[in-house]
Protein backbone atom coordinates (compact mmCIF):
# COMPACT_ATOMS: atom_id res chain seq x y z
CA UNK A 1 0.00 0.00 0.00
CA UNK A 2 2.78 2.54 0.96
CA UNK A 3 4.49 1.96 -2.04
CA UNK A 4 1.16 3.29 -4.16
CA UNK A 5 0.70 5.97 -2.89
CA UNK A 6 4.54 7.03 -2.99
CA UNK A 7 4.29 6.26 -6.51
CA UNK A 8 1.45 7.90 -7.12
CA UNK A 9 2.69 11.01 -5.34
CA UNK A 10 6.27 10.58 -7.43
CA UNK A 11 3.73 10.63 -10.50
CA UNK A 12 1.83 13.30 -9.56
CA UNK A 13 4.99 15.41 -8.77
CA UNK A 14 6.49 14.63 -12.15
CA UNK A 15 3.51 15.67 -14.36
CA UNK A 16 3.27 18.82 -12.28
CA UNK A 17 6.85 19.46 -13.19
CA UNK A 18 7.14 18.55 -16.83
CA UNK A 19 6.12 21.23 -19.05
CA UNK A 20 3.24 21.16 -21.53
CA UNK A 21 2.51 19.59 -24.46
CA UNK A 22 3.03 21.24 -27.67
CA UNK A 23 0.62 20.88 -30.04
CA UNK A 24 1.71 18.94 -33.22
CA UNK A 25 -0.18 21.75 -34.87
CA UNK A 26 2.49 24.14 -34.07
CA UNK A 27 5.30 22.04 -34.91
CA UNK A 28 3.31 22.14 -38.73
CA UNK A 29 2.46 25.74 -38.40
CA UNK A 30 6.12 26.31 -38.03
CA UNK A 31 7.41 24.55 -40.64
CA UNK A 32 4.61 26.14 -42.61
CA UNK A 33 5.46 29.47 -42.02
CA UNK A 34 9.45 28.95 -42.19
CA UNK A 35 8.74 27.82 -46.19
CA UNK A 36 6.99 30.90 -46.52
CA UNK A 37 9.49 33.33 -44.90
CA UNK A 38 12.18 31.30 -46.77
CA UNK A 39 10.19 32.09 -50.16
CA UNK A 40 9.03 35.57 -49.49
CA UNK A 41 11.59 37.20 -47.42
CA UNK A 42 15.15 35.35 -47.98
CA UNK A 43 14.83 34.47 -51.44
CA UNK A 44 16.20 37.99 -52.56
CA UNK A 45 14.01 40.57 -51.19
CA UNK A 46 16.03 43.61 -50.72
CA UNK A 47 13.91 44.47 -47.46
CA UNK A 48 15.04 41.64 -45.74
CA UNK A 49 18.57 41.69 -47.17
CA UNK A 50 20.03 42.64 -43.29
CA UNK A 51 18.36 39.48 -41.86
CA UNK A 52 18.80 35.70 -41.87
CA UNK A 53 16.12 33.50 -40.55
CA UNK A 54 17.04 30.65 -38.12
CA UNK A 55 14.14 28.13 -37.87
CA UNK A 56 13.78 26.06 -34.31
CA UNK A 57 11.22 23.69 -35.12
CA UNK A 58 12.45 20.60 -34.22
CA UNK A 59 12.03 21.71 -30.70
CA UNK A 60 9.82 21.59 -27.76
CA UNK A 61 8.37 24.59 -28.60
CA UNK A 62 9.23 25.63 -32.08
CA UNK A 63 10.01 29.17 -33.48
CA UNK A 64 11.45 30.84 -36.31
CA UNK A 65 13.95 33.81 -35.25
CA UNK A 66 15.26 36.03 -37.40
CA UNK A 67 18.53 38.17 -36.62
CA UNK A 68 20.85 40.36 -38.16
CA UNK A 69 23.45 38.86 -40.27
CA UNK A 70 26.24 41.05 -38.91
CA UNK A 71 25.47 39.74 -35.65
CA UNK A 72 23.74 36.16 -36.01
CA UNK A 73 24.76 35.34 -32.11
CA UNK A 74 23.09 38.69 -30.92
CA UNK A 75 19.48 39.07 -29.83
CA UNK A 76 16.59 38.03 -32.45
CA UNK A 77 15.20 40.80 -34.13
CA UNK A 78 11.86 39.08 -34.05
CA UNK A 79 10.97 35.98 -32.67
CA UNK A 80 7.99 34.64 -34.10
CA UNK A 81 6.74 31.60 -32.12
CA UNK A 82 3.51 29.32 -33.35
CA UNK A 83 1.12 28.06 -30.71
CA UNK A 84 -1.57 25.57 -33.05
CA UNK A 85 -3.32 26.18 -36.06
CA UNK A 86 -4.09 29.75 -37.19
CA UNK A 87 -2.49 30.98 -34.20
CA UNK A 88 1.30 32.58 -33.22
CA UNK A 89 3.11 35.15 -30.82
CA UNK A 90 5.13 37.57 -32.92
CA UNK A 91 7.51 39.86 -31.01
CA UNK A 92 10.95 41.87 -30.98
CA UNK A 93 12.31 45.44 -32.40
CA UNK A 94 11.52 44.79 -36.18
CA UNK A 95 7.70 45.15 -35.29
CA UNK A 96 8.48 48.90 -34.34
CA UNK A 97 10.17 49.29 -37.88
CA UNK A 98 9.01 49.87 -41.63
CA UNK A 99 9.02 46.43 -41.98
CA UNK A 100 5.90 46.25 -39.25
CA UNK A 101 3.35 45.93 -41.48
CA UNK A 102 4.90 43.84 -44.10
CA UNK A 103 5.73 41.14 -41.18
CA UNK A 104 1.83 41.74 -39.92
CA UNK A 105 0.44 41.44 -43.37
CA UNK A 106 2.44 38.17 -44.16
CA UNK A 107 1.90 36.62 -40.76
CA UNK A 108 -1.70 37.04 -40.97
CA UNK A 109 -1.77 35.68 -44.69
CA UNK A 110 0.25 32.43 -43.84
CA UNK A 111 -1.27 31.67 -40.88
CA UNK A 112 -4.56 31.66 -42.74
CA UNK A 113 -2.80 28.80 -44.77
CA UNK A 114 -1.57 30.93 -47.43
CA UNK A 115 1.67 30.78 -48.81
CA UNK A 116 1.66 33.84 -51.38
CA UNK A 117 4.19 36.57 -51.37
CA UNK A 118 2.53 40.26 -50.53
Amino acid sequence: MRFVIAAAALLLAASASAPAAVPESAHTLATHLAGAMKKCWFSGDAAFAAYRYVPEINIGAPRILLVSKKEPNGRPLLVVEPKRAGTADAYGPLLATALAPRIKDDLTRWLKGGSDCG
